[in-house]
């Protein structure tokens, strides 16, 4: 019976085990081992796909609210999920407006500010006045804040009030003062008309609050009320303002009225006007031309009025007799006495005459006062484009240059759309030109990559490369490992090396297949003998030599 001597080197019996994995029972076990894993990871790429994305519904809420918000989905079979750092609550995409219908209808999310409602509950036998007016001035605020965020534009609104304690011990008291802090909707500006209903609104709900003392600011920190108007700045924004809304005024005038006669969107308009903001005032008086009439008249006479003429010459009797030359008329002279009864009697000197006439004036009074924002200039340039002509041979319609006439007819109307005034140095141009329409850029829908529909699919088209990829690259090698048929087991010969010439001896275990051909059986025990026989009568020296080192080694 042959003996195997044993390997002066440990490790060599290690070697002859040969790798790990050419033991069944590992092999089996990675190869079940690395197939599980892959299945793992196609399924969690599958639910990947599968999975939806998801949106936020509320966000900011308290721990309250959101834990009531939770169970209402939840009983509502609306799956959610809350993100951990910003605490929003977040629903499927197709699901959303059916989570906010059901939170709006169970009254979520509550305004956690209290407003009056506050003060009917039992207020406690200990609180003091100091709580009392904190709670006061607390619900009024958002009392206030609610009645604002009513407004359309107005998502959310905030109110600070600031009212000074009475004191009955100084007679000097500090006006109350405001603050608004607004957070309008996305594409909502406040105009300032409704700025300062805002600020009206605030001012009559405070007593001694005066609007001046209210300020109003956005989200954005931009200051909406203004606090003098009567300072320049606020002056001159409102003169602004003004211009701007004649101008545009002029504009809207002129696009409709030329839209039915070249059609929508072949009208382009700007229009400027120079306005006069001065403030004038002028006082006239003025009289008729006309004739004075008497209204009354006051006459006054006294003393001896139309009296004779005194008498003259030396007193006596000669001097009252008459002389007989002068008393005696010449022939063909009138007669003394009818002359003298004819002519007027002589003024009197012992008499006075006064007289007083009243007379009509004709006056006018004129107060004229201009009111600030007087138009002095219109300027105001159109630019038409080609209207469509007759259609050519093929069926289309081509356009055409207006005429002269046509242009004649557009410029009078808008001469009369914008008052026309040429004392005042008004202009009116009117230019026909074809507009630009192939390098106008229209607006077009959002980015692909921005489209919800479109990341879905590309998501379950990449799980679906994924898991073609891992069924290829692992499964598939991994199964056909599994499957294939194992490969034998090479024997391991002892080489035994002597005067440097190796001498191979098939072992009683199994003998190792030839080199040339892989796939032959394995040699059984006659083969085996048949093999020993041949060696012993080829080298019988070297055969020798090998059972010597065996009979040393089993002493």
């Amino acid at each position: 019976m042959s003996v195997i001597p044993l390997p002066k080197n440990p490790l060599a019996g290690l070697r002859d085990i040969g790798p790990l994995q050419d033991i069944p029972v590992v092999r089996q076990m990675g190869t079940f081992a690395l197939v599980a894993v892959a299945i793992a990871i196609g399924l969690w790429l599958f639910f990947w796909t599968q999975r939806p994305d998801y949106v936020p519904v509320f966000a900011g809420l308290d721990a309250k609210s959101t834990s009531e918000a939770s169970d209402l989905l939840r009983s509502a079979r609306i799956p959610f999920r809350i993100d951990p750092a910003s605490g929003a609550l977040a629903v499927p995409t197709d699901q959303s407006g059916q989570a906010k219908l059901a939170l709006a209808s169970a009254g979520l999310p509550a305004n956690n500010g209290g407003g009056f409602e506050s003060l009917q509950g039992d207020q406690g036998f200990g609180t003091s006045q100091f709580v009392e007016n904190a709670r006061y001035q607390h619900a009024l605020e958002t009392e206030l804040a609610r009645t604002i965020a009513n407004l359309r534009p107005v998502l959310e609104a905030r109110v600070h009030l600031a009212i000074p304690k009475p004191s009955a011990f100084t007679r000097q008291k500090e006006p109350a003062s405001a603050s608004v802090v607004l957070h309008l909707r996305n594409g909502s500006v406040l105009e300032a008309g409704q700025v300062s209903a805002i600020v009206h609104l605030v001012s009559n709900s405070i007593p001694q609050l005066p609007l001046e003392s209210i300020t109003v600011v956005d989200q954005f920190g931009r200051m909406l009320s203004q606090s003098d108007p009567d300072s320049d700045s606020a002056i001159g924004a409102k003169r602004f303002e003004q211009q701007q809304r004649q101008e545009a005024l002029y504009v809207q005038r002129i696009q409709e009225l030329l839209a039915p006669m070249t059609g929508p969107g072949r009208v382009s308009a700007q229009v400027s006007v120079d306005m006069d903001f001065a403030q004038t005032e002028q006082a006239r008086e003025v009289y008729g031309p006309e004739a004075a009439i008497v209204r009354s008249e006051q006459i006054s006479e006294s003393g001896d009025l139309g009296a004779a003429q005194p008498p003259q010459g030396v007193p006596g009797s000669a001097s009252n007799t008459p002389d007989p030359v002068a008393a005696a008329p010449a022939a063909g002279a009138p007669d003394p006495a009818a002359a003298a009864a004819a002519a007027p009697p002589p003024p009197s000197t012992n008499g006075a005459r006064t007289a007083v006439r009243n007379y009509e004036i004709d006056r006018t009074l004129t107060h004229t006062r201009q009111a600030p924002g007087r138009i002095t200039r219109v300027t105001a340039a159109v630019l038409v484009d080609n209207v469509p002509g007759a259609p050519s041979a093929d069926g289309k319609i081509v356009s055409r240059e207006l005429t002269a006439v046509e242009l004649e007819r557009i410029q009078s109307l808008v001469q009369q759309a914008v008052g026309f005034d040429a004392q005042r140095g008004d202009m009116v141009t009117v230019v026909n030109a074809p507009f630009a329409r192939e390098t106008i850029d229209e607006p077009g829908g959002p980015p692909a990559w921005e489209n919800p529909r479109l990341r879905e699919l590309l998501r379950i088209a990449l799980g679906g490369l994924a898991v073609l990829a891992l069924i290829f690259t692992v499964l598939r090698p991994a199964l056909r490992q599994l499957m294939g048929p194992v490969k034998p087991q090479v024997a391991v010969a002892t080489v035994i090396e002597e005067d440097e010439v190796p001498v191979a001896l098939s072992a009683p275990r199994a003998a190792p297949r030839p080199a040339e051909d892989p796939n032959a059986p394995l040699l059984d025990f006659d083969e085996k003998l048949q093999v020993a026989r041949t060696a012993v009568s080829n080298d019988p020296k070297r055969v020798a030599n090998v059972i010597r080192n065996w009979v040393e080694v089993d002493g």
